[in-house]
Parts: C-alpha cells; sequence; structure tokens
C-alpha cells in the first residue's frame, strides 16, 4: 500500500537535475494514479504515476509544459504505446464531460485503502478487482473503498467499506475525465488516513466464489460439460491469416473455419466421452451450431448473462478456448482448462488463466497449453486423458484421497 494522506509517501527524483521531487496533489486521471511534484532546484512540475498495477514496472514521468516523457527500462519503453502514449495524450487532453458516478457506503471509517479498478481492458480491470480479498483478509483494520467500472460492480465482494461505481465503458477509460478527479479528491476529504492499494496486476490470493457467487466445479457430480470459449475478434486461425481476412472484411470465412474446427473435435471427444456434454459459450453468435451441440454465446454480456456464463462454467469439466481475457472467467470455475496459444502470445503465458490449485502437480494436470499449430487430433486427445485420466492420476500422486 502507498501512504496518500496525510503524506504522500512515493519518493521520486527529478529527471533532469536528480533532485527529490516534492509532491504537491494527486491526480486521479482513471486508470493511473499520479503524483504532481516539483523540484525545489530546477523548479520543474512533474507528473508520476504511482507504482501500482501495471506501473509498478513501467511508471512514467511527464513534464506536460515541455511535452517530454521520462521513463527507465526496457519494459517501461515496451509498454510505452499502450500505457504511457495513451496517458500522456489523456493529460494534455482532458475531458470536461461529466460521468455518472455512483456512491454506496455500508460503513463510516476514517482509515481507508482505495482500489482503483479502472482500465481499458476487461482483464485487467477483473485481475485488479480480485485484490479485494487480499486487503479484506490481510488488513482487517483498514477499511476497503473499491472504485470499479459498471459492468464489474455485481462482482465486487462483501465486506468492503464503500463502492464508488464509474460508468466508463472500456473503449473511454483511457480518458482522463476531470469530474473524476473532481469526486475522488473531494470524497478522500472525508477521511484521516487514505492508503492506495498496490492493485497488483495478476493476484494469486483470491477464491473466484467470494467474487461471483458461483462455486467452482465438483469433480463428484456425474454429469458435466466439455465447453469451448468462442470470440469472434481473436479466431482459432492463424495470425497472418486473421489479419489479412480482417484485411478485406472477410472474417465470416474465417468464422465458419473455426465452427468447423470445433464441431470436429467434439465429434471425435464424443467417442471418447459419450455421456458429456458439449457446450459453446462465448461473445458472438455468428455462424450455427448443431443441435448436440449447446449453444450459450451471447451478442453482449451484462450482469445477467455473465452470471449465467459462470453456472456453465462451474459445471464444465473442461473449457478450451484461444488465450485471451475471455478465459479468466472460465478457468477459474471448471475443472481443468486448456488455453490455446497463438504464436504472439507466448510472451502473455499463464496471464489469462485464474488457478485455483495450490499443489504443483495438480495445477500442472489441470491447466495445460498448447501451441496454436496442434492438430485437431492432438488436441482431442490430450483432452480425451485429461477427462479420462483424472481419477487415475489422482490416486497414482495422492496418498491421502
Amino acid at each position: 500500500m502507498i501512504e496518500i494522506k496525510p503524506n504522500i509517501q512515493h519518493e521520486s527524483n527529478c529527471p533532469y537535475c536528480q533532485m527529490s521531487l516534492s509532491p504537491k496533489e494527486m491526480i486521479w486521471q482513471g486508470i493511473h494514479i499520479c503524483m504532481k511534484a516539483e523540484c525545489l532546484r530546477c523548479e520543474k512540475v512533474v507528473i508520476e504515476d504511482l507504482k501500482i498495477g501495471h506501473a509498478t514496472n513501467s511508471a512514467y514521468q511527464i513534464d506536460l509544459k515541455a511535452g517530454t516523457v521520462f521513463f527507465n527500462g526496457d519494459k517501461s519503453k515496451l509498454f510505452f504505446k499502450w500505457l504511457g502514449q495513451p496517458l500522456v495524450h489523456s493529460l494534455k487532453n482532458p475531458q470536461d464531460k461529466e460521468i455518472k458516478i455512483s456512491k454506496e457506503v455500508f460503513k463510516k471509517c476514517q482509515r481507508v485503502v482505495i482500489l482503483n479498478c479502472i482500465d481499458y481492458l476487461y482483464g485487467h480491470s477483473l485481475l485488479k478487482l480480485l485484490n479485494a480479498q487480499r486487503h479484506l483478509e490481510n488488513y482487517p483494520n483498514d477499511d476497503l473503498v473499491v472504485i470499479i467500472p459498471t459492468f464489474l460492480r455485481w462482482m465486487v465482494p462483501k465486506g468492503v467499506a464503500e463502492i464508488w461505481t464509474v460508468d466508463i465503458p472500456l473503449k473511454k477509460s483511457q480518458y482522463f475525465y476531470t469530474s473524476f478527479n473532481q469526486f475522488v479528491c473531494k470524497e478522500l476529504e472525508r477521511f484521516d488516513e487514505v492508503y492506495v492499494s498496490k492493485a497488483y496486476s495478476h493476484p494469486s490470493q483470491f477464491d473466484i466464489t467470494e467474487f461471483t457467487g458461483i462455486s467452482k466445479h465438483n469433480f463428484e457430480q456425474q454429469n458435466f460439460r466439455i465447453t469451448f470459449i468462442w470470440r469472434e475478434d481473436r479466431l482459432w486461425s492463424y495470425h497472418f491469416l486473421f489479419r489479412f481476412f480482417r484485411k478485406f472484411r472477410i472474417l465470416e470465412i474465417l468464422m465458419l473455419l473455426q465452427n468447423w474446427k470445433i464441431r470436429r473435435l467434439f465429434k471425435r471427444m464424443q467417442t471418447q466421452l459419450p455421456s458429456a456434454k458439449f457446450t459453446i459459450t462465448g461473445l458472438g453468435q455468428k455462424t450455427n451450431f448443431p443441435e448436440w451441440i449447446e449453444d450459450f454465446r451471447v451478442y453482449k454480456f451484462d450482469k445477467n448473462t455473465e452470471i449465467e456464463m459462470c453456472k456453465v462454467y462451474s459445471n464444465s469439466r473442461l473449457v478450451i478456448g484461444i488465450h485471451g481475457s475471455n478465459m479468466l472467467l472460465p478457468s477459474a470455475h471448471a475443472g481443468m482448462t486448456i488455453d490455446i496459444m497463438p504464436e504472439n502470445r507466448w510472451g502473455n503465458f499463464a496471464q489469462d488463466i485464474l488457478y485455483h490449485e495450490k499443489d504443483p502437480r495438480l495445477a500442472a494436470f489441470k491447466y495445460r497449453y498448447l501451441p496454436f499449430n496442434t492438430s485437431i487430433n492432438q488436441l482431442e486427445k490430450i483432452a480425451s486423458s485429461m477427462l479420462l485420466k483424472y481419477s487415475e492420476f489422482i490416486s497414482n500422486m495422492f496418498e491421502d484421497r
């Protein structure tokens, strides 16, 4: 945690003369929580990221007047296009539009921790929210205030002191809304002590049931599903083909191919697992599936559809899908997961999977990462083996089960 009231505990040096910066005020940009500081030697004014979330390893210093950005390390350089550049642009172009913010207060408090879950990517927002459980369990004397985008309000766990729900769509979450900054600054006047959560981008201490209210898969149940997670913006197709077909706006051809691959995979698995239910879920409803594949896809997610999807994941002994944030909730609820990795995504290995197994042997069995070019025949063999050999694996590897 980082204290921001009554003192701002953030030490940094002037990027021009290396003199210690003197903190002046906080700027609540939205995704970013920034400190505005002044150099007492050269009098430069610098806006700097607090080291939270993805800025933990890629914080930026900005001289807004000169239009200069400073950062250290290869990681900050790598992230500049999708993290630093939008931050600079937003600070240069503040939005005066009023945004809707609702405040829910569950208890009176004086010492609070602010967990900011605003982001422009769904998966990032969800992962930040999962930090809430760590605060509630490890810091019971600190009251937790959650800043949450509207689409994730339903997942805020019980026990928080306050919830501030911000109605900003994902695609506009990189903007700097002055009304949001003013709202937060005004609300913080009510508290004696304020800290900011580190909002780790990939927290490990959480139980997804505390957030969704949906239990994880029960391996004792006789009936189970095998579920493929459908998406239409990252297809089960080679990256160069996707780029080519998208350029000429003929992605429907690749969607038909994806549909065929899923049907072929399921048909082969059906011979090995005749009692299983086969399911398709996800975002987008283009192309049709035969009746023996239950189709739960939607055109748009909301609270009700997400809850229903989590129930489907919970009933799934195995979920399969293309790497991405679409795999977070499925992997958190399902019994086992196969993550199909495009060639350009190996650098993001495991970032889309919510592990709920602590034993490394069991985790290695339940979560598999397969190259994109894995054949359907090989994928079927691996998937069927996971389902058919699970009980045998447990009896061989765990003497007390």
